[in-house]
């Protein structure tokens, strides 16, 4: 990405409107090698096939909950599962309905790792546009890539989620290529910059107020051999105001 590591995360958002870094320097390199990471990853091996998919495809598994963030404890607390909906024009491919999906295992959204990236995440904000409540809508996503049908990670193109910001923390990467994820300015529309996650951990915090982003198809690494990118996605809205 053309300034893709900011002098510290909260300047980056405050002034580029992204940043993008590692878990491993956000924490330590332990927190990405650790049992408690292995545990939270290989959950994604149980998610299911999002139906919901207007063109028609089946490249997608995922799962969905939602959480909220208390400024002042600090606290995270996993919300009664509901469904997830975006306007239309919002979401011109999937939007406008109500979508069921399922939620978290238990394990995934009560433990550590959820927990403490949520905290980080709310205390970066703190600093780049203050101290606040926040609504965390969150995907496990799976991106299949197969032979007959070229994963897609933002099927809707160039978009933005309706929401505050967005933090797109890559989980893995199994025998695919493509997956480069950019952003671009919401007026102007000018490309800001490109990175590829490839690092397990590595990860994508942008505003989405300003910014536009977009992630590239997925294909087999070897033709024939199936592949896939995991990501989990992460939507704050301020609810303090």
């Amino acid at each position: 990405m053309s300034n893709s590591i900011q002098p510290s995360p909260a300047t980056g958002i405050a002034e580029a409107g992204y940043v993008h870094g590692t878990l491993a320097s956000v924490f330590d390199a332990q927190f990405v090698e650790g049992p408690e990471w292995q545990q939270f990853t290989a959950s994604w091996d149980n998610l299911r096939q999002d139906g919901y998919m207007a063109d028609g495809g089946t490249y997608r598994e995922r799962r969905y909950s939602e959480f909220s963030y208390r400024a002042d404890t600090e606290q995270v607390t996993w919300l009664p599962h509901v469904a997830y909906s975006q306007p239309l024009y919002i979401n011109h491919l999937n939007g406008g309905i109500e979508r069921h999906f399922e939620p978290f295992e238990q394990h995934v959204a009560e433990g550590p790792v959820l927990r403490s990236i949520f905290q980080w995440c709310a205390g970066t904000l703190a600093r780049s546009v203050g101290a606040a409540d926040w609504k965390i809508q969150t995907f496990q996503n799976r991106i299949l890539a197969r032979g007959e049908e070229a994963g897609q990670p933002t099927p809707e193109g160039l978009h933005r989620d309706g929401v505050d910001h967005v933090l797109t923390l890559l989980i893995g990467r199994n025998s695919i290529e493509g997956g480069v994820s950019a952003v671009y300015d919401a007026e102007s529309r000018d490309c800001l910059g490109e990175v590829l996650l490839s690092e397990s951990g590595e990860f994508l915090f942008a505003d989405d107020e300003r910014l536009l982003h977009s992630v590239t198809p997925v294909t087999p690494a070897v033709p024939g051999v199936p592949g896939h990118r995991d990501v989990l996605i992460a939507m704050f809205t301020r609810t303090d105001s």
